[in-house]
């Protein structure tokens, strides 16, 4: 299953460890973001891009802290937010929102042990 992390999601402290347990149950985990984002030395990344593809496997998600990138929905793409919602709530076309990158791998890893 592929995982896209936005740029905006891979600021987390912590982003190492927590990706480690996703590419641990296999996943692969593609950051989005350009060449000088921080996060492209993670030893758990597969891979890089600027930006989502077109067309992604089915199955995939897609994680981010910026509502501004979930954007239009993608057939076979699960979008999450990571982090509060703007206050007032802004409408958005992610499929769910997680308090912290932590919370979003363990959605991904439930929802892995239910399928």
């Amino acid at each position: 299953m592929h995982i896209y992390l936005d740029g905006s999601a891979a600021l987390d402290p912590d982003v190492g460890e927590r990706l480690a347990h996703l590419a641990d149950a296999g996943h692969r985990l593609v950051l989005v973001a350009p060449d000088s984002h921080p996060a492209t030395a993670l030893a758990s990344l597969s891979d890089r891009t600027t930006t989502l593809p077109a067309q992604p496997p089915r199955g995939s998600w897609f994680l981010t802290a910026d509502p501004a990138t979930c954007g239009d929905r993608q057939p076979g793409l699960r979008t999450v937010l990571i982090g509060p919602r703007e206050n007032p709530p802004r409408p958005t076309r992610c499929d769910s929102t997680a308090r912290d990158l932590r919370e979003a791998v363990l959605e991904i890893l439930a929802a892995d042990a239910m399928s």
